[in-house]
């Protein structure tokens, strides 16, 4: 049974009348699986059910994904399976005023020794988890963090006389229904900032008030173009569903959509605040009818009134006034608002019989209608987390939309956002507001400071760039402090200082410098990425200092050789693909040769200069050293897997490396196409350069050109791969271009046939007949697999394939290659 004074401890925030004056607290709770279990069901077993529990890590619970846009009193982290740094921040961002962290963990002491990697690459053992020994260590030193063992516990800040329980006498504050009179009252102290007195009831702080009266100022001028950003609990989807609300009053058509349907919660119970919905009268209603009616109205001396009677079609009707910029006073209604589950989301306001009816629905990001419908306002929630090409897709459809977004946090696709796309909307004059104010939390919240502190992700400077500045102010700003930096930093000082070791060999302040780069740098930088940092035994961390301030980065995996050699025979045929090794698969997978993954490689995984100091050569450095300590070490070629872009494939051309892959298909999250780029370092993998650049050359041409004309090195490659789609070991969309090769070559020994009247072989069954028409197909690039499907008459991709593969043997073993 947990001790009572551990109980008091940790939910006397939650039941106190100055919740929202209260830090968050963490307790981890250590120890063998089922102790912890049993311990848990203890904490939890008396708490009443109108607090909110959610959990992270166990084998039913939330992904965390699904905790976007919601809100909890207590969060719980499982990590008994395996512990996800991204879960712990992504729960910890879910959990509001005076509510706690629960971290269920194997005991302290031996955690480390015990982890289950899920980015161990093959070969290599895992050892002792540095990540996890080090946030052992900061939890132990953290004097504000509860540890709850079989043979300890420690209590922060416990005094022993203080043992009025209560939880038998106080009900805890529960969150807001509207606008909670609590967090009203309470607002002076959580948001000590200047000109609270004049914050409007309706806004959580100032700072949320300004944003939105900018943002309807600049509305109303004609600027319907902005971006929302700030870190978690900042306020984002409250600020944005006031202002729809706004916008609906105005009788105006808006459509919303999210990655996940569940996390705009938040946006739409704002929305019904902001139009005059009742929201307790609204869920009663919701869960015993599953759907809702109100009207809302204003009587000849415009005065409110809201009786909540229900009518006898089982609708709720609440008579209100709304006053828009018009002073119109209409009609509100919610229509086909689902129970539980959000299956649909629809706000409507229905203006005077003069004007057009106001109405906001969600739509799934890959609903047509999102393109081809006809609104006046497109709003993305959480834009970050969508893949880039389908973000400009629906930017491109609107004239109007707001788009909010967490830019740093579990996602891990914040800083993608930051790089690919602010640009480009302040090109058009996008306005940018973000948000620094926690109002899910109060103020230097010892619980985030502490997430912050373990994951090493967030910045301070995320957390105070309020601005509405144009953007040529901003770029002003920007030069400004390149000039001071470079005044501090003279180009002389960025020739020497290059370190290379391991992420364990770090101090706190360099861990914390080479996190922040590279989340500044790379925009799939997540929490998850820096425990991989830490604990992977395959990686090498290279770096560059200027008067001990880190100035560029790069990450290095070490591939193939040894490691590889019990499945390189797989690789090579397509049969296996080992965790880890991506730069050393896709070198063998090309060159169809066992040998090639018997190499030493050492591939640049992430590479990052700081901003203010890039175009200046430090990359191309840092490449420099990194190539000759290869060199020293007897690593046979380097290379690096990127997003192709101009900039970047001239980039590792100048740094004498060699376009060898290019992807299929265009990236989700980045909508760019994978490159993959080889240097040789070793005079022994030269003969592979070749073979590599042979089969480049030969993939980017345009012509289908017959196998036997091919040189001898592409040639014999090509005949391997198709003789590995034949034994079924090397899939459909690897043999592409060689099918083009072995068709053309079919189809001119089958004219020279014609005309010679030399026979050739036949097949042995009509099933594997290969007809003119088919020979035509398998000449095109991409082959038309649609096409295919119908001419063969076989059901799907899968069937086509078994199809083909009999096909190709029949055409090698008619042709002498």
């Amino acid at each position: 049974m947990a001790p009572p004074e551990l109980t008091q401890w940790l939910f006397n925030p939650i039941y106190s009348q100055a919740r929202h004056t209260e830090h968050r607290r963490l307790l981890v709770l250590s120890g063998e699986y089922e102790w912890v279990n049993k311990s848990l069901t203890s904490i939890l077993s008396d708490i009443p059910p109108t607090l909110i529990v959610k959990e992270v890590g166990a084998e039913n619970s939330l992904r965390r994904k699904h905790l976007l846009g919601n809100e909890c009193d207590i969060g719980v982290v499982h990590a008994h399976q395996g512990f996800n740094p991204g879960n712990l921040m992504a729960i910890a961002g879910t959990i509001r005023w005076g509510g706690c962290l629960i971290l269920c963990c194997p005991t302290l002491d031996a955690w480390h020794l015990h982890t289950r990697p899920s980015h161990l690459s093959h070969g290599f053992t895992a050892s002792p988890s540095l990540y996890i020994k080090r946030l052992v260590a900061i939890l132990k030193n953290d004097k504000h963090v509860a540890i709850w063992s079989s043979n300890n516990s420690h209590i922060p800040d416990w005094v022993a006389g203080d043992t009025v329980n209560l939880l038998n006498r106080l009900n805890p504050v529960t969150s807001e229904s509207s606008i909670n009179q609590v967090v009203s009252e309470n607002a002076h102290a959580t948001q000590p900032l200047d000109g609270e007195e004049t914050r409007r009831p309706q806004f959580k702080s100032v700072e949320q008030q300004a944003a939105f009266d900018c943002l309807t100022n600049k509305w109303s001028q004609g600027n319907r173009k902005a971006v929302i950003t700030a870190p978690r609990g900042r306020g984002k989807s409250a600020l944005l569903g006031m202002f729809v609300a706004s916008r609906l009053k105005k009788g105006e058509k808006i459509v919303i959509t999210s990655a996940i349907r569940e996390n705009t919660s938040t946006l739409f119970k704002h929305i019904r605040i902001g139009i005059g919905i009742d929201i307790e009268s609204s869920n009663s209603e919701k869960k015993a009818q599953g759907s809702l009616a109100a009207n809302c109205g204003t009587d000849s001396n415009g005065a409110t009134n809201s009786n909540g009677a229900s009518n006898s079609n089982g609708t709720t009707d609440a008579n209100g006034s709304t006053d828009d910029e018009s002073g119109i006073a209409g009609t509100v209604t919610k229509a086909a608002f689902a129970v539980e589950d959000f299956v649909s989301e629809a706000v409507s306001h229905q203006a005077s019989e003069s004007e057009k009816s106001g109405s906001a629905q969600w739509l799934a990001p890959d609903n047509p209608a999102l393109i081809n419908g006809d609104y006046d306002l497109l709003i993305i929630d959480e834009a970050a987390s969508f893949p880039l090409p389908v973000l400009k897709l629906l930017i491109g459809a609107h004239d109007n939309y707001v788009i909010s977004t967490t830019l740093q946090g579990y996602e891990g696709s914040g800083q993608g956002f930051m790089q690919r796309m602010l640009p480009a909307f302040n090109a058009e004059g996008a306005l940018h507001l973000s948000l620094s104010t926690p109002l899910r939390w109060i103020q230097n919240d010892k619980l985030e400071s502490l997430i912050h502190n373990i994951c090493l992700f967030e910045g301070t400077e995320s957390f105070n760039t309020f601005s509405g500045a144009p953007p040529e102010i901003l770029r002003e700003l920007r030069q400004e402090l390149r000039q001071k930096l470079q005044q501090k930093a003279p180009p002389d000082k960025f020739s020497g200082d290059y370190r290379i070791g391991l992420v364990s060999a770090l101090s706190e302040h360099e861990l914390h410098c080479v996190m922040q780069l590279l989340a500044t740098a790379h925009y799939q930088t997540t929490p998850d990425d820096f425990m991989r940092l830490c604990d992977s035994p395959d990686i090498v961390l290279f770096t560059q200092w200027a008067d001990s301030r880190l100035i560029a980065a790069a990450i290095i995996n070490c591939e193939g050789g040894e490691p590889l050699a019990d499945v390189r025979e797989g690789i090579a045929n397509g049969s296996r693909r080992p965790k880890g090794h991506l730069g050393a698969q896709r070198l063998t997978l090309l060159t169809a040769n066992p040998s090639t993954a018997s190499y030493r490689y050492w591939r640049i995984n992430r590479i990052a200069v700081a901003p203010h100091l890039q175009g200046r050569g430090l990359g191309r450095g840092l490449v420099s050293f990194i190539n000759e300590q290869a060199s020293a070490q007897n690593i046979d070629a380097l290379t690096s897997s990127y997003g192709a872009s101009d900039k970047l494939n001239h980039f590792w051309q100048q740094c004498g490396f060699t376009l060898v892959d290019m992807g299929e298909k265009p990236n989700k999250a980045s909508g760019e196409t994978s490159a993959l780029v080889v240097k040789s370092i070793s005079e022994r993998f030269g003969p592979q350069q070749e073979v590599l650049s042979c089969l480049f050359t030969h993939s980017q041409a345009t012509d289908i050109v017959p196998i036997s004309k091919l040189p001898t090195i592409t040639r014999n490659t090509l005949i391997k791969k198709l003789n590995q789609f034949v034994d079924a070991t090397r899939p459909l969309n690897q043999v592409s271009l060689a099918i083009n090769a072995l068709a053309a070559e079919v189809s001119v020994s089958t004219q020279c046939a014609k005309h010679t009247e030399s026979p050739i072989k036949t097949c042995t069954s009509e099933t594997d007949e290969v007809t003119p028409e088919l020979l035509l197909l398998l000449t095109n690039s991409p082959l038309p697999t649609n096409k295919l499907i119908k001419l063969l008459g076989v059901n799907g991709r899968k069937a086509l394939t078994e199809s083909l593969r009999k096909k190709i043997g029949n055409m090698l073993a008619s042709t002498t290659i």
